[in-house]
């Protein structure tokens, strides 16, 4: 089996230099604005603007982290996390800028004027977003980055007929996010030329409304011999349910809900397990997904998030295709990726693994959310071969 690579892999040269030189320029700025604003001496400054540069990760990990709990309201009221959007999107700015006014505050206490704290943290914090907008634009992706993965997943049990089925996995387009019509094809374009018997999407087609239809078509024009099948993920809720889901049918692609699909080939029979989302919308119901599937039957599970693994009724499953996490999409030298919307961790982000004895495949997937970047995380095309082995004795 192969297992994914640790994010915490050492980087190459290129990758730690220019960590390295981000890193510079930050603890600079920030001296600059402690000096220039707070009135803070030179030295003092550079060491301070240090330590504040030391603060940014953990208080991006916990921006991202909280950002993420309105996400919780869609399960009740699509409408409620709708309203709540706009105060979230002030808050990221507000947050920061208050830890770190409050870091100077403490720092200097009794030397400096709280104003020019707060001044100096509303600086560090306009600063700390200029160089994230510098770094999306020097790291957007580009269709020439997509890289296919290619890997062979042996299957206890598995039917001679489908030794050496291949199954296409795609995942998170987020069509209208930050790819454009052209830009959705272009990244699917690559995916038109592989051989494959199986298109499997594992959710969040769009996320925005009037780039369904299309997303939805290009999806469709993949094209295989047994067809395309899909699940919806959390975006595809948020969108709506039934608009993306019409779209998908109606462009012919196969679409489970909590339900499954026999696969049969020279007399021997598969199952394709689909599952709804079980992260933020929490629609997933695998029991009623497996009902009817025979016991002993090689059943493989599609699903947006790759939670599922978690589930009792998993033991059914030889094998779990999931997208949601994005690899991490902003995966930092040494430091791994900052946030994974996965309780299995941050070093189970993508790739084959093995969770609770059962096989889970994560794909990066293909689009990006928040940020239209990518760091140590290209967009990825999965290319998965089912192999034939021995049972365990």
């Amino acid at each position: 089996m192969m297992a994914c690579s640790s994010p915490l892999a050492r980087p190459t040269m290129k990758q730690g230099l220019a960590f390295a030189l981000l890193i510079v320029v930050i603890i600079g700025g920030y001296s600059v604005g402690l000096r220039v604003i707070a009135g803070v001496a030179w030295p003092t400054a550079v060491w301070q603007g240090a330590v504040c540069a030391l603060a940014a990760g953990p208080i991006l990990i916990a921006l991202i982290g909280t950002l993420s709990i309105p996400k919780r309201l869609a399960r009740y009221s699509i409408a409620a996390y709708r309203a709540v959007s706009p105060l979230m999107a002030a808050y990221q700015y507000a947050f920061p800028w208050v830890i770190w006014s409050l870091m100077i505050l403490w720092m200097n206490a009794g030397r400096i004027l709280g104003g020019r704290a707060w001044l100096a943290g509303a600086a560090i914090t306009l600063f700390s977003y200029g160089c994230g907008a510098a770094l999306v634009l020097l790291l957007r992706p580009r269709s020439s980055d997509i890289e296919i993965t290619r890997v062979e997943i042996a299957i206890p049990n598995l039917p001679p007929a489908f030794d050496g089925y291949a199954i296409l996995q795609i995942s998170d387009l987020h069509a209208g996010s930050h790819l454009s019509r052209m830009s959705t094809e272009e990244r699917l374009r690559q995916a038109r030329e592989l051989k494959k018997d199986l298109v499997v999407f594992t959710g969040d087609l769009s996320s925005r409304s009037s780039y369904v239809d299309s997303a939805a078509a290009a999806v469709a024009e993949l094209g295989a011999p047994d067809g395309i099948v899909a699940v919806l993920g959390n975006h595809d809720h948020w969108v709506g349910e039934g608009r993306v889901a019409r779209a998908l049918a109606e462009h012919g692609v196969t679409v489970l809900a909590n339900s499954h699909l026999r696969l049969s080939r020279n007399g021997d029979d598969i199952w394709l397990v689909g599952v709804q989302d079980c992260s933020y919308i929490r629609r997933d119901d695998l029991p009623r997904a497996l009902d009817g599937v025979p016991q002993g039957a090689t059943a493989i599970a599609i699903t947006h998030s790759p939670d599922l693994v978690s589930q009792p009724e998993a033991s059914r499953l030889a094998l779990i295709l999931a997208g949601h996490t994005h690899g991490g999409q902003m995966v930092f030298p040494w430091i791994g990726p900052l946030y994974v919307p996965t309780k299995l961790g941050r070093r189970r982000m993508s790739g084959l693994l093995e969770v609770n004895g059962r096989q889970l495949f994560i794909t990066r997937g293909l689009g990006e959310v928040t940020l239209p970047t990518r760091l140590n995380c290209p967009p990825e095309l999965a290319l998965l071969t089912l192999r034939r082995r021995a049972p365990r004795v």
